[in-house]
């Protein structure tokens, strides 16, 4: 095993760049490429306790292949936002799988900018960075959401339409990260739970 171990390591040395070697006069690495979502700002003045309450998902758009494949059976979407300790957010998400109302439970925990949140969820990797882009905290808000270099927008509305303005709104963002309307899906406005029982509660919040 040491032998392939050693082999392993001289093959890593051999593929990397010239210029990266040990040893003075090497040349520094880049810096890492910008992260899509530092380009976004968060919503100036945000109010998080205007931003709870009840809110619908319009639209999102994303790369996802499993979104695009299973775009014809999205389900009614909607979310409850409670304020905890001032500055986190519990969200609740209420969607229909296999006819059964689920309930999602989840907390983004504030960054060091405000509008700007921290999901954690269970695994490596499974950090995802969220972003208030865009609110009026009454009728509509747009959010950012990455995870690793994908990076995906959600447009949420007090109620489950929202107004030619606020969708032009919402596709502007998506154009400005680099999205498009071919990879944009909106979402059913009929067909909403309210609630879900203890046996169909996923509570991401806990280890």
């Amino acid at each position: 095993m040491a032998g392939l171990g050693s082999l392993l390591l001289l093959g890593l040395l051999l593929a990397a760049p010239l210029g990266l070697g040990l040893g003075p006069g090497r040349r520094q690495r880049p810096p890492p490429p910008q992260s899509p979502l530092e380009k976004v700002a968060a919503q100036e003045n945000l109010s998080l306790p205007q931003l709870a309450g009840r809110w619908f998902l319009v639209g999102m758009a994303s790369r996802c292949s499993y979104l695009a494949e299973h775009s014809h059976r999205l389900e009614a979407t909607a979310v409850t936002v409670t304020i905890l300790d001032g500055q986190s957010l519990a969200i609740s998400t209420f969607r229909k799988l296999d006819g059964m109302c689920w309930e999602i439970r989840q907390c983004y925990l504030p960054a060091q900018v405000h509008g700007r949140f921290l999901l954690k969820g269970r695994g490596y990797g499974s950090k995802v960075d969220v972003v208030v882009g865009e609110t009026d905290h009454s009728s509509y808000a747009i959010l950012y959401y990455q995870k690793g270099r994908s990076i995906s927008v959600k447009l949420y509305g007090r109620t489950s339409r929202v107004s030619d303005a606020v969708a032009d709104k919402f596709e502007q963002h998506v154009r400005a990260v680099g999205l498009s309307e071919d990879v944009t899906y909106y979402f059913p406005t009929y067909g909403f739970c309210d609630s879900a029982d203890e046996f169909h509660t996923l509570d991401e919040t806990k280890p």
